[in-house]
Parts: structure tokens; sequence; C-alpha cells
């Protein structure tokens, strides 16, 4: 690595977290003015205020960087550049017979550490806090449950519904599920105190252990329950070994995190979690996971081809104006980001999301690489 790189790198990284504390910054100032009372509260009970008030904000603050990683490589990209040629530093570097090419491949090089950074940390790092990420201002220290919405395996077509979903313990409290035909011949409802989550073993499938039922049904005491000869609610009788009394086990493919999060569960689970849900036969989740995959693992080459369609606009223009390359640069994100919108939108609305995935690129694409073309040629 030369001096020239070291020095455009240093302004680089410099400019991208000074944007990134600025944006960060506003977004705690604006929200603190709206949570401050139920955050003082909740610091109050844990007996340290700025713990609880640094804690919800560091992980409030996560979703945002992951949001404007890409951008934020570009403004810099381009601050970076700007601020070299109003200061008449292209000139002599250009002089001694460095290239443009080679001015701006550390940036290059910059951006697509920052773009594979943030996808490596949505993938490895996100899906482990769910919890935190999905936490507000009144439930940061206590833990009083999410609702359950209610979805229907669609394997065995029984209703998963209940109070409130408990993630660290697996639990479901107040659970409702319905059984219909294959499965009994008349509507069944499986009320009971407790619903808890148990992971596939030696022993049975995945599933919710119900307990404490409240009024259990007489074909439920007398034996299982089968679908094509696969035991799909257990009762106690059948297994009295791991089941005890007034208690039965509901076989499901349902994964937990998704009956828990639900929404929150597409945004911040990693893309294998969305792959394997998408091939599971019990959640209908559709071409929106689809879609939702193939964004993901677009989004590195989306914020690279964002680069090569701001940094020309710097690199061929003589203005050295920075204030007017911070207005070009955000007209640039504001145009990509609102077709990208578009694009989704029209591919959802046409039941073609991956299709929506993959337009932007398909538009943006020939435009970077003509402008790619021309930085290479000047």
């Amino acid at each position: 690595m030369t001096i020239l790189d070291r020095y455009i790198l240093r302004h680089f990284f410099f400019n991208i977290i000074l944007w990134f504390v600025s944006i960060v910054g506003i977004f705690i100032v604006f929200d603190l003015f709206t949570n401050l009372d139920s955050l003082i509260r909740a610091g109050t009970e844990a007996n340290n205020i700025p713990l609880i008030i640094g804690k919800y904000y560091l992980f409030k603050s996560i979703p945002i960087i992951m949001m404007i990683s890409s951008v934020l490589g570009l403004l810099s990209a381009m601050i970076t550049i700007a601020s070299m040629k109003r200061h008449n530093e292209l000139i002599p570097i250009q002089a001694a017979g460095v290239s443009t090419i080679r001015i701006i491949l550390p940036l290059i090089l910059a951006v697509v550490f920052v773009a594979l950074s943030a996808a490596i940390f949505r993938e490895m790092i996100l899906p482990k806090f769910l919890d935190e990420l999905v936490m507000d201002s009144t439930s940061i220290k206590k833990n009083n449950g999410t609702l359950v919405n209610a979805i229907i395996d669609n394997e065995t077509g029984i209703t998963i519904h209940g109070d409130k979903t408990f993630r660290n313990e697996s639990r479901i409290s107040a659970p409702n599920f319905i059984l219909r035909n294959p499965i009994v011949k008349q509507i069944t409802y499986l009320k009971a105190k407790d619903a808890i989550y148990h992971p596939a073993n030696q022993k049975h499938k995945a599933g919710f252990m119900l307990i404490d039922i409240q009024d259990m049904p007489d074909a439920i005491k007398e034996e299982s329950l089968s679908i094509n000869n696969q035991k799909i609610v257990i009762s106690h009788k059948d297994e009295p070994d791991w089941i005890d009394e007034n208690c039965c086990f509901v076989v499901t493919n349902v994964p937990f995190d998704y009956l828990a999060s639900n929404d929150a569960w597409r945004q911040y689970a990693s893309t294998a979690e969305m792959f394997h849900a998408a091939r599971n036969k019990s959640l209908d989740v559709g071409n929106r996971i689809t879609g939702v995959i193939h964004a993901r693992l677009l989004q590195p080459f989306l914020d690279v081809m964002l680069l090569f369609l701001g940094l020309p606009v710097v690199l061929l223009n003589s203005d050295r104006n920075i204030f007017k390359t911070l207005g070009l640069s955000s007209l640039i994100v504001i145009s990509f980001i609102a077709i990208r919108e578009v694009c989704q939108h029209f591919g959802a609305s046409m039941d073609m999301p991956v299709l929506g995935a993959w337009l932007p690129l398909l538009i943006f694409g020939p435009i970077a690489i003509n402008q790619f073309i021309k930085i290479y040629e000047n």
C-alpha cells in the first residue's frame, strides 16, 4: 500500500465515521424527545439510567448502519475526491503519471470492503440479537412478551395461536391450537396454560408441548392423532415416559423464531434461515422471502454500482465546490433509492418480487459500466 493509498483511505474512513456519527446523533436527539420518560423509568428500575439508554440506542443504531452503509460509501468517496480537487491535489498526482483508475482504486476497494462487511454483519451478527433489536423503550427492562399472530401450519392445517410469546423461554402463554380435518372430523380447540417449544430429538420431531390443557378433548385422551400414519398430536397415553398427564405434544415444522418475531424475523433473520423457510412446507412465505433473498444477495453489487454512478460526477466535473458535490451525490442517492423502491413495488404488485430485486441492477448496471469506461478513458 502506497502513501497515496493510505492518504485517500484515511480521508475516506474519516468521512464515513463523521457521516455515521452525524446521522445517528440526529436520530438519537429526535428519538429521545419521544422515549425519554420511558427510558428514564426503565433506567431508574435498573439503577443505571446511562447504561439503559446506551444499550437501547446501541441496538437501535444497528439497523441505521445497515440501511445507510451503501449511501455512506458513496458520500464518503465523493467527498474525498471533491476535497482533493478543491485543494488541487489531483493535478500533481496525475502529472506524475498516476492514472485516474489508480487514484480511485483504494476508494473502490474500500467501498467493496464496507459492502462485504455490512453483508457479513447482517448474516452473522444481527440474528443473534433479535430480541434486543425488536425491543422498544417500554420493554427494555422487562420481558413482557410479544403478541402472537396466528399462523397456519400448511402441512397439518393446525392454527397456532396464543396470547404472547417469550423468546428466552421458547414459550407461548395461553396457547390456542385449532385442529381441523384431516386430523379431526370436527374443529377442535386445544387451550392450555402454556406451550413450550422443543426442537427435534431422538424421541420426537420439533413441536410444542401443551401444558395443563383445559377441557382435554376425548379423542386425544384415548390416542394420538395422525396424518398418513405420522403422529401429529401425541397423547400422554401413547408416550407416558415424556408426556405428563393433561398434556400433549403437537408436531409442527413452524420455527419458534418465526412465530415469535414475525415481521422482525423477515428483517433480521440470516439469508440461510430465510432459504430454509422458503423450503419449509409448513410456512406460507411464498415469493416474498425469495425476493428478499435475491435482494440481499444483490445488495453488495448494488452498493458498488452506486459508487460507479456517483464517482464520475465528481471526477469528470471541473467544479470544485464541495457543497455542489454533496447536492449531486444526494440527488443520485435519492433517485437510486426511489427507483429501487418503485421496482420492488412493481415486482410485489405483479407477484414477481424476484424481478423487483433484479430490476435496479438491470436498469443502472449498463449506466454504471458506461460511467466506469468514461473514468478509464479519462
